[in-house]
This record gives C-alpha cells, structure tokens and sequence, in this order.
C-alpha cells in the first residue's frame, strides 16, 4: 500500500470517527436535556446505556457503514468498558439510590437491557474483523463478563434483601463472603470448559487466575471474619484444593499438548 492511500484511509477514518462522536453528543445532551430532574445515579445509567446501543448499533452496521477493521476492534473495547462501567459504578450508584426510595425497583431493572447487545457481542465477537489477534481481547472479555456477572447478582441482591439504606453494610459483607466466590467458582469452570473445548488456552489461564483470586480473597480476608474451627476448616479445605487444582492443572497441560500434538501430526499427514 502507498502512502498516499494510507493517508487517504486515516483522514476518512479520523473523519468517521469525528462524526459519530458529533452525532453521539448530539444525542446524549438530548437526552440528558429531557431527563434533568431525575438522581444524578439515573442520569449516569441513562447516558451509559445508551452510549452502549449507539456502540452497539455501529458494530451491527459496520460493514454498510464500511468501517475500518481497527475501527471496529477499538469500538468493541470501549463497549466492554462501558458494560462493566455500567454494571459496577452506575448500577451500584442506582441500588443506592432505591434504597432511599428516590428511585422504584422498576428503575434498576432498566441496565439490565444492557445484556442484549453484551450477549450478541459475546457470542459474535470472533467475526469481527481482527479482534481475537492479541491476547487482551480475551481478557477484556472475560474481566468485562466477570464485572457484569457479578455485580448483576450483587446489586439484585442487596436491593431484594435490603428494605433501607441501613442495612446495607451486613448484607454486602454476607454476599461477598458467601456468594461471591461460588459464582467466581462457576465462572472460572465455564472459562476453563470453554478453553478445552474450543482449544483457547488464554481462558484456562484466566479461569485459573480467577479461581487464584477468589482462594486469596478467602485466605486473606474471609477466613479472619470466622470463628477458629472455621477457619481450621477453611485451611483443610485450602489443602484439598491446591492438591486438586494441581492434578486439574497437570491434566489440562497434557489435554492442550495431545490436541496441539494431533494437529501437527495431522498437517504433516
């Protein structure tokens, strides 16, 4: 490619990039203009949710839209960041917001819509044009997925078991030390499922970091909240784990080398 031509493609994209933005603000201060008596909490998850559409939207359209493949991938980043944006801060904000009965519960379940367009980016976004090249593509989407999971069932949570602000503190305590990890559990397992099935060994890594964290969180943290036989109990099952987790990590070592090896073979064939 000349670069006469690869100056034309970047002022074309530098200009699409400009008039999506122009058109983006245009309607975002549109909307904040009609909403502007509502909790500052409502107007964040509002604008979120409908910075995550427009991206959406983009994505949908980019091949009639005809926009550039570095494009496309920078706008699937900024569509992660902005679900576990929305999912955390804006969402947390929101609960908190309901609880002081300024919001109805009603109002909480409107970024929930967010998981629409996530599921349809989850499942397609191996299509997308350059996007799975690197390694962090993998990550984003993992962390972004775990964000979105967990604070979705930790906001619902607190707002289904909490009838005021007051109580608020007990209930996170108790979701964080008892829920919480099951669901990291269960994520790290569908990670780890998920990277012997279809033979991508980055999510393994992830799963395993995930089910790292959450042994940390539990050993540094957790067990310190309990009485001395659980904890004594906690240290057992701490043993029984790393024991597991080192034949599971062995096992998954020798699965991803016959698979790798299979393929050479079946190349040279």
């Amino acid at each position: 490619m000349s670069q006469e031509k690869r100056t034309i493609i970047f002022f074309e994209n530098v200009f699409a990039v400009v008039s999506y933005g122009v058109i983006y603000i245009a309607l975002l201060l549109e909307i904040i203009y009609h909403i502007s008596d509502m909790p500052w909490a409502a107007m964040l998850s509002i604008g979120l949710l409908f910075s995550i559409y427009y991206l959406f939207i983009l994505i949908l359209l980019r091949k009639k839209l005809d926009i550039d493949g570095r494009i496309q991938v920078g706008l699937i980043y900024l569509f992660l960041i902005l679900i576990a944006f929305n999912s955390s801060l804006a969402a947390s904000e929101v609960v908190t917001v309901v609880l002081r009965k300024q919001l109805t519960f009603g109002f909480y379940t409107i970024h929930l819509l967010q998981w629409i367009p996530f599921v349809y980016i989850l499942w397609n976004a191996a299509v997308m044009k350059d996007f799975y090249k690197t390694k962090t593509s993998y990550l984003a989407i993992s962390v972004s997925l775990v964000i979105g999971i967990s604070y979705g069932f930790y906001n619902t949570y607190i707002l289904s078991s909490s009838t005021d602000i007051s109580s608020i503190y007990k209930i996170k305590e108790h979701f964080t030390i008892l829920y919480l990890p099951i669901i990291w559990t269960v994520l790290a397992s569908i990670f780890i499922y998920v990277s012997l099935k279809k033979n991508i060994p980055e999510y393994s890594r992830i799963g395993f970091i995930l089910i790292g964290i959450m042994v940390l969180k539990l050993y540094s943290y957790d067990v310190w909240q309990m009485d001395n036989i659980s904890r004594i109990t906690a240290f057992i099952i701490l043993g029984v784990i790393l024991l597991l987790s080192s034949f599971t990590f062995q096992r998954l070592k020798n699965i991803i080398k016959n698979m790798v090896d299979k393929k050479e073979e079946e190349k040279k064939n």
